[in-house]
């Protein structure tokens, strides 16, 4: 059972979420945004690590798209949500519970939005943004999503594409390498800068010995801490 099931707003549509599912961020936002241009309404689409559907369903009903959206989740809690989130917004959806590629044997997409945590194990930890739930990403954040990259080839159509967040609470210049190895075109088509959370200050001697490791980025400017989110399209 869902306890504590309460609505929250994202880019003016109106979701069902619980204490048990991740709430969206602004990163879930500038994803939103950076692939304005890139969505059409022919396309088969993933939202990857959906969460309670945000994303995909945000784009689906901006666009009036009317074909299924295809959207997974590790969390079961989570993905109880997007379906009914889909189903408030009269969106058709195939939604699935399972790990990375795991629930999409043998499909192929023509685009993959990829929304799966991507900062350092160590940052997650004294982060408010994985109160609920895990974050296994390393040291220097880059695991779940070199994983992604690695595979995301397998289940993308001739010409399909994957896009990708990458915080600088990870080791951006790792994947960004690695992305480069495994497809040839690799481009920003997003970029903001965040301050971090209050939370973050108490805990200046583990940023900057993850700084110094190379394991994180950030800047630090009159006693203000800040980091940035890119978004990456590669084909």
């Amino acid at each position: 059972m869902l306890l504590k099931k309460k609505k929250i707003k994202f880019e003016e549509l109106e979701f069902q979420i619980s204490n048990y599912s991740f709430k969206p961020t602004g990163t879930s936002e500038l994803l939103c945004q950076s692939v304005n241009k890139i969505i059409k309404s022919k396309k088969k689409i993933l939202d990857f690590g959906c969460g309670i559907g945000v994303v995909g369903i945000t784009l689906f009903k901006k666009y009036n798209i009317e074909s299924n959206l295809y959207a997974s989740d590790i969390s079961k809690h989570s993905i109880r949500l997007c379906k009914l989130n889909a189903k408030n917004h009269r969106v058709k959806i195939i939604a699935k519970v399972g790990s990375l590629f795991d629930p999409w044997e043998n499909e192929k997409f023509d685009i993959i939005l990829n929304d799966v945590s991507g900062i350092s194990q160590k940052i997650a930890k004294i982060s408010p943004w994985f109160k609920n739930t895990s974050c296994e990403t390393g040291d220097d954040g880059t695991n779940l999503t070199i994983k992604i990259i690695s595979e995301a080839k397998n289940f993308l159509k001739k010409n399909g594409t994957i896009i990708f967040p990458i915080l600088s609470l990870s080791n951006k210049k790792k994947i960004i390498k690695h992305a480069k190895l495994k497809f040839n075109n690799v481009k920003k088509i997003g970029l903001k800068t965040w301050p971090m959370p209050k939370e973050f200050y108490k805990h200046k001697k583990l940023l900057y010995k993850l700084k110094n490791n190379n394991s994180i980025d950030f800047n630090e400017r009159f006693g203000i801490l800040t980091f940035t989110t890119e978004i990456y399209q590669a084909k």
